[in-house]
């Protein structure tokens, strides 16, 4: 059994005005239906896309989008400012710890040295 139809490409062709004035040449042009199809989609989101640029309603919108945007990312770094201080001040009072440690050992390894230092140190009388 054969197929017919299937493999045929369409060859129907347009010949459109617009298409030639949006080439910027005043000759017309043979435009598949492909093509034709293509430039209707590209006509119809350029004039979607100047009444978005005009429209008072979607601009509100995205001003609005923009705000609460900004309002999240705030809130967001405000926490996070908040984490690295409490982080800061948590390393710095184990720190602190730390080093009131050493130094209390440090001065009792001194104070050791000092008294056997001393005690060999003074003269007997005889």
């Amino acid at each position: 059994m054969r197929r017919t139809g299937c493999n045929v490409k369409h060859t129907r062709a347009s010949i459109t005005k617009d298409a030639a004035a949006s080439a910027g040449t005043n000759e017309r042009r043979v435009l598949s239906q492909r093509e034709l199809a293509k430039e209707k989609r590209h006509a119809m989101y350029q004039s979607a896309k100047e009444r978005r640029a005009t429209d008072p309603r979607y601009l509100a919108m995205k001003e609005a989008a923009k705000v609460q945007r900004r309002a999240a990312y705030q809130k967001v770094k405000d926490r996070r400012k908040a984490t690295a201080a409490e982080d800061k001040a948590k390393r710095k009072a184990e720190h602190t710890v730390a080093c009131t440690r050493r130094r209390e050992e440090s001065d009792r390894e001194l104070m050791k040295l000092v008294t056997w230092v001393t005690k060999r140190s003074i003269p007997q009388n005889d």
